[in-house]
């Protein structure tokens, strides 16, 4: 796993009667072991919004790196009317933010660090 990319996992809740409840946005980040990590982004999103932008920040300096789970909650309400995914960022949370530097993974609009995940049920508007 790369420093500063997150590994993202999407699970789709649904009822009894196979409607979405919500969605589970569960990430693992390889971050500064001394990092506080705060996550944005759940709940309601504008109905212009193709891909919900999901942050997690943190605020570690250490040279030594640990995982760190955050998972994220989107209940089927709370989703936009044109939203067809998430889109995963890592930041720091200092003054300073710094780049994340990964060639490996990107999404979409270039962003380097971030990932987006697309939701892969018909039943979306």
């Amino acid at each position: 796993m790369k420093e500063l990319v997150p590994y993202v996992n999407l699970e789709t809740v649904k009822d009894k009667n196979g409607k979405i409840e919500k969605f589970v946005v569960r990430t693992v980040s390889y971050l500064p072991k001394d990092s506080k990590v705060t996550k944005s982004g759940e709940g309601p999103v504008a109905d212009n919004v193709y891909y919900r932008p999901l942050t997690i920040s943190y605020n570690g300096t250490a040279s030594e790196f640990d995982y760190f789970d955050v998972d994220f909650i989107i209940e089927r309400n709370d989703v936009g009317l044109l939203e067809r995914g998430v889109n995963v960022k890592v930041k720091s949370a200092g003054t300073a933010e710094r780049s994340m530097e990964s060639d490996s993974l990107r999404d979409g609009q270039g962003d380097k660090g971030s990932i987006t995940v697309e939701y892969d049920d018909e039943d979306l508007p």
